[in-house]
């Protein structure tokens, strides 16, 4: 029996409230354990010094030995409590631990699920659905698949290889997916089909991953890597030249 199973129930194991097992394995463990056996004393001490009260109940009892007895022991340093203190710190730790793994406002943002879009498309085995680096064998491949036709264009030349291309959905759409490689980086650009006007490049930083968003044609398009944000910027501006 560990202190955080056998000290909440030291006072109930006094009052006689526990079964004969559990209150052996409460007295077996107090015996070995330093600290269990000092709030076992620091308890027994009360209960004697409530009893030596000779309280006998009725309405006219005056309460205040009991009380008096009570604040003797409440007075004692609060932190000095094992039990208290640890929960304390549980709940401090926890409330960090979810400040940390999610982040303020990036939980359910459209950003939070393209990196997660991208670290899928690598864990699952299915980055591509049509491996090849020829940007005649991707493009058509997607012909009646969607109902937009996506540029692939060849940047070889420029340093980033084309991997392949796959169907995906993003945002509740469906999106082709080029992957590109530059060096041991891996670039997944999204394009999906979306109203509005012309936009800029809009750049965010997601746990180590760089994103890129921007309109162009009537198409929404996504680059997403771990590549330095000059590279992929790079990268970005070469995909709206086409």
């Amino acid at each position: 029996m560990t202190c955080a199973e056998a000290e909440p129930l030291i006072g109930a194991s006094l009052d006689g409230e526990l079964d004969s097992q559990t209150a052996l394995r409460i007295d077996e463990h107090s015996s070995a354990c330093q600290r269990c056996s000092i709030l076992l004393d620091r308890l027994q001490r009360l209960q004697q010094e409530i009893a030596a009260g000779e309280l006998d109940w009725s309405a006219n009892t005056d309460l205040r030995p009991l009380r008096a007895a009570i604040r003797r022991r409440t007075r004692q340093n609060w932190w000095q409590v094992p039990w208290l203190w640890r929960s304390v710190l549980v709940a401090v730790a926890t409330v960090l631990v979810v400040m940390i793994a999610i982040p303020w406002g990036s939980g359910n943002s459209i950003e939070r699920q393209m990196v997660d879009n991208h670290l899928r498309s690598m864990l699952a085995d299915h980055l591509v659905d049509v491996p090849s680096s020829d940007q005649h064998t991707v493009k058509p491949w997607f012909q009646g698949k969607l109902n937009f036709a996506p540029s692939v264009p060849d940047l070889s030349a420029d340093g980033f290889t084309l991997i392949g291309g796959r169907l995906d959905v993003v945002a509740g759409r469906p999106a082709a997916a080029i992957v590109y490689r530059r060096r041991q980086h891996l670039v997944n650009l999204w394009i999906l089909a979306a109203d509005g006007a012309q936009s800029q490049l809009k750049s965010t930083d997601v746990e180590g991953f760089h994103l890129l968003q921007w309109r162009k044609s009537g198409m929404t398009f996504w680059a997403v890597s771990d590549l330095n944000p000059a590279e992929l910027r790079e990268f970005a501006m070469l995909i709206r030249a086409h």
